[in-house]
């Protein structure tokens, strides 16, 4: 074999081994670390996407310790609102004392027993209108709203820890502090949803206003007073609503109209 063969075999085999070794270099050495390097990112990503979530939660509690007295106001009027048990006596004094600050005369109240909280069912699609039909309907219309108060309520709130008590409040007086009453009734601390008010007039005693006063020669000595304003009488119904279980709360079903009266 001549010089040139062998120096060609040579440079075959040469190029041939750093082939073998750029193979194995690449698979049992830089394969594996670009591998690991991959693995590596990913885990710092996801440690850096947790660390961010933490983050978010650390300043919500930071900017709520800020606030911590707003919170707190904030608490105590949703405990108010809606309480943990009936706190049907502390209702009662707040319309008292609602009484008193409006001049109305409440001649009765009837507090309900506690009944569990029943969740609006699911609105049910309505069909498309016949050719023809009104797609306006009054049908449409309540399963919409039927459906914006499925959504509105609470999944947390369910019979076992919601109740209602229905109410009945009879007051009597102006017209114009009957209204005073109630718009009380609807933004005090308890929350009372009002459904159902009945204003009336009562009767009046066409005699109640007396006559003007005359000295001896018949001259008047005081103006005749003035005729007594118009009374009217109203009944108001709702509800209030308590964290509750229903079934284990004590029994909150009172008529104090019919209380006092016995009383008397």
């Amino acid at each position: 074999m001549s010089m040139t063969s062998r120096n060609r075999l040579w440079v075959i085999g040469s190029v041939a081994a750093m082939a073998v070794i750029l193979l194995l270099a690449w698979f049992i050495g830089i394969q594996p670390q670009l591998a690991s390097l991959q693995a590596i990112q990913a885990q710092q990503a996801s440690i850096d996407a947790q660390n961010a979530r933490e983050q978010a939660v650390l300043d919500q509690l930071q900017a709520d310790a800020d606030h911590a007295d707003e919170l707190e106001a904030e608490w105590k009027a949703a405990s108010a609102s809606v309480p943990d048990g009936t706190g049907v006596p502390d209702f009662i004094d707040q319309l008292y004392a609602l009484e008193t600050s409006t001049g109305v005369v409440i001649e009765r109240i009837t507090v309900s027993d506690a009944a569990p909280f029943v969740s609006a069912a699911p609105a049910v699609p309505v069909d498309a209108p016949a050719e023809g039909a009104d797609a306006t309907s009054g049908d449409t219309t309540a399963t919409a709203t039927d459906a914006a108060a499925a959504a509105a309520t609470s999944g947390a709130l369910d019979a076992t820890n919601f109740a209602t008590l229905q109410v009945g409040i009879e007051v009597s007086g102006e017209y114009a502090n009957i209204l005073e009453f109630v718009h009380g009734l609807q933004s005090g601390a308890r929350l009372v949803l009002v459904n159902e008010v009945e204003v009336s007039t009562a009767a009046v005693d066409p005699n109640a206003a007396a006559g003007p006063v005359f000295d001896e020669s018949g001259e008047p000595v005081a103006a005749p007073p003035a005729a007594p304003a118009v009374s009217h009488q109203a009944r108001i119904g709702g509800y209030i609503f308590s964290l509750v279980n229903a079934d284990e709360a004590a029994p909150t079903q009172s008529d104090l109209g019919a209380d006092q009266a016995a009383s008397q």
